[in-house]
This record gives C-alpha cells, sequence and structure tokens, in this order.
C-alpha cells in the first residue's frame, strides 16, 4: 500500500491530524486494488510500492526521481479515490445495533449540494489524476523498464483510443471521466472489431496495428489515426447509450435541476427516453459520416493502403429486432 500515516495523506489533503489511518486504509485499498493495479500493472505497481519502502533516499538517480514523481501522481490518485469510493461509508458510524450518522451537538451534516460538490471534486481529482499518471509514463518511459516490459504498455500503445486526453482531441468530450472512458472500453474493442476491421481489411489493420506498437510509427499510420478515432468513438459511444442510457458523465446520462423546495440543492434525474434516443442518433449519424470520410480517404490514398479494395460498406448492420433503434 502506498499510504502509511495521516501524515503524509496531509501532502494532498488538508485532512485534521485527529483523522483514524485505520478508518481509510481500506478504502485506499480498495482504491489501489480497483484503479492503480490495472492501470500500472502489477509488476508496476510492486515496483512502485518497493520504490516507496525504501524512502528516504539520499541522492536520488534520475530514474529514482522520476519514480518520485510517479509516486506523488499516483498518491495523488489514490487517496482522492479513497475518498471517492469511501464516502458514504466514512460518513457513518457502525455499531452492533446497525448503521448511524456521524453527528454531534457542536458539528451538523453537510447539505445535500455541498456532499454532492464534495464528491464530484473527489472524483474529479482522482480519475483526472489516473490521465495524468498514463501521460507521465508515456512521456518518460524510458525510466519506466517495468512498465515498457508489460501487456499494459502494449495493450496502451496498440488501442486506437488509449487515454481520455486522445478522445477528447477527436473532439469528444465525456467531461475528463476516466470511469466513463472506462465504461466504453468493451463497446470500442467492439465497434473496432466489427467496424474498423471489417472496413480496413485484415491486411490493413494487422499493418497499423503493427505500427502503432513502434516509438515512431510509420507516416502514413499517423496520418490515417484520426479518419479511424472519429468513426470509432461515436459508434462505440452510441452503443454504450443503447445498452445503459450511460454517457458523458460518471453515472448516465442525467439532466441537473434545483430542488424548488431547497434551493441549495441539486438534483440529478435520468433523461427522458427521447433525449436519449436522440443521443443515440446523432453519434450513430456522425459515426457512420466519418465511417464514410474513412472509406475515402483510403481511396484516395491508395498508393500508401494498396490491399484496401473498397467494397466494404459503411453502415454497422445489426439485426433491429426488440431495438429501440433502427439502423439500415
Amino acid at each position: 500500500m502506498l499510504f502509511q500515516t495521516i501524515t503524509e495523506i496531509k501532502t494532498f489533503l488538508p485532512i485534521g491530524t485527529g483523522n483514524d489511518f485505520d478508518r481509510l486504509k481500506p478504502h485506499i485499498e480498495n482504491a489501489e486494488n480497483k484503479y492503480i493495479k490495472p492501470l500500472l500493472g502489477i509488476d508496476m505497481y510492486n515496483e512502485l510500492v518497493e520504490f516507496y519502502s525504501a524512502l528516504p533516499i539520499p541522492e536520488p538517480t534520475e530514474v529514482q526521481l522520476a519514480m518520485q514523481e510517479l509516486l506523488e501522481k499516483v498518491q495523488h490518485s489514490v487517496i482522492h479515490l479513497a475518498y471517492f469510493v469511501g464516502y458514504d461509508f466514512l460518513n457513518v458510524s457502525v455499531t452492533d445495533t446497525g448503521f448511524q450518522r456521524v453527528e454531534s451537538e457542536h458539528k451538523k451534516g453537510l447539505f445535500k449540494y455541498q456532499e454532492d460538490n464534495l464528491k464530484q471534486y473527489f472524483s474529479d481529482a482522482g480519475f483526472n489524476s489516473l490521465d495524468a499518471i498514463l501521460l507521465f509514463i508515456e512521456t518518460n518511459i524510458v525510466h519506466f523498464a517495468e512498465f515498457k516490459a508489460s501487456a499494459n504498455w502494449t495493450v496502451f500503445k496498440e488501442s486506437f483510443i488509449p487515454t481520455v486526453n486522445k478522445l477528447e482531441q477527436i473532439p469528444y468530450t465525456i467531461y475528463g471521466s476516466r470511469l466513463t472512458f472506462l465504461n466504453l472500453k468493451p463497446h470500442l474493442a467492439f465497434i473496432e472489431d466489427t467496424v474498423i476491421k471489417k472496413l480496413l481489411g485484415e491486411t490493413i489493420y494487422q499493418e497499423i496495428k503493427a505500427e502503432m506498437i513502434k516509438d515512431t510509427p510509420a507516416e502514413k499510420v499517423a496520418a490515417i489515426l484520426p479518419y479511424i478515432r472519429k468513426p470509432l468513438i461515436y459508434l462505440a459511444a452510441a452503443l454504450l447509450m443503447e445498452e445503459t442510457g450511460a454517457t458523458l458523465g460518471n453515472n448516465g446520462l442525467f439532466f441537473e435541476k434545483l430542488n424548488g423546495n431547497n434551493p441549495g440543492n441539486r438534483e440529478k434525474q435520468p433523461s427522458t427516453e427521447e433525449r436519449i434516443l436522440a443521443r443515440i442518433k446523432r453519434s450513430n449519424d456522425v459515426g457512420n459520416a466519418y465511417l464514410d470520410a474513412l472509406k475515402s480517404y483510403l481511396i484516395s490514398n491508395v498508393a500508401d493502403w494498396e490491399a484496401f479494395d473498397g467494397t466494404t460498406g459503411s453502415i454497422f448492420h445489426r439485426d433491429n429486432t426488440d431495438k429501440k433503434t433502427f439502423w439500415a
């Protein structure tokens, strides 16, 4: 684990020294297990723990300085995510008679809008830090041999859309939500396998994938990637919305309103079915338009992509039975 004392946590959050570290410990472990270990891989995580255990280092090398900076970024993410995932539990007392809200004569609980804002702060800070970690590792990969040798690095480099930052350059915004990005992952993979790969053809697809893991991909591969990413994200987002109703935020497609009985409280309610269907249709329309643009690009650059036969259609075909939307 990457924290041992309350004093260490105060480096990242201004909490009182009277906080009980044992109450926070399980939530720190949950945050590390759920987010940090899958992100870094076990080998890189263990290397970071070993480095943390050896601190302080009197005269750190360049590699150790990079590891120190990575540790700080990871700790920043971990403690904010720990408070995010453990927020509700940390606000109650568990006794033999059940669960009670923690409150006293001198201290009252937060208003609902304050709780919402605080949980959103922990969520934003924690998930944004995950992207900062990936960006830092990518930029300084020469110092992180364990990560470069891991399957995580290969998968990271092979992904058409490896990070939230890369996704929002398309542009397609999910408001920096790492959680939404993780929810999108299986849908991105499905669209890649069933639509993008089908249009490109096996030969071109494998050539692009092989080049992407190189430190300097071929110029023609770098040029075609934006044309691949645009239909990929819009069609994957449509699929996510259709199957789960989730998009844009951590917990789905919502609209906010003020509670008339308590103007200080914001309430989130699920979007109407009509609004969700409209978003699905728009994402499909934009995705298919970008898919046509990809096909046109391949035809226009046939000298670079001779293996493209141009016969693949641009519409995502599927069985429309019992579906809310109809794709022709």
